[in-house]
């Protein structure tokens, strides 16, 4: 993956590249199969000029590039830090929910990442995803 392509061809890059289905992508990001097309060739023009809009649409496409990050560490990461910033979900709310330690979970947050267990990781990635999962229509990312 590379994170400096632009919005146009890292959605190109997600319906070639990773065989991303159309239709879900319509879905996602609210156009038309046809819009979707255009979009991934390179045109914009056809969306409105309303800045927000662009904005939100743009992270949506970004968000799901992202995911064909191979750091696996640095999606749960950013996941995690989602849950406890912008959710207000503490620490000890998810060291309870995963049955991973909050020393742990600081570890994992910090730079040592490696020191803790894989076992723990996978703890704290499914607590992580479910309540990322659970709460998403609380987050405002349109």
């Amino acid at each position: 993956m590379n994170k400096d392509i632009d919005i146009t061809k890292q959605l190109k890059c997600l319906i070639d590249d990773y065989d991303f289905n159309i239709e879900t992508l319509s879905k996602y990001l609210k156009l038309d199969n046809n819009q979707i097309k255009l979009l991934a060739s390179g045109d914009i023009n056809f969306l409105p000029n309303d800045n927000q809009y662009r904005f939100n649409l743009f992270n949506k496409i970004s968000f799901l590039y992202s995911s064909t990050i191979e750091e696996k560490d640095f999606k749960l990461d950013a996941f995690l830090k989602v849950l406890l910033s912008y959710h207000n979900i503490s620490k000890k709310t998810i060291s309870k929910m995963s049955g991973v330690d909050i020393k742990e979970i600081d570890k994992f947050l910090s730079s040592k990442k490696s020191k803790i267990s894989i076992e723990d990781k996978y703890k704290l990635a499914i607590t992580t995803m479910c309540l990322r999962f659970f709460l998403k229509d609380n987050e405002n990312l349109q």
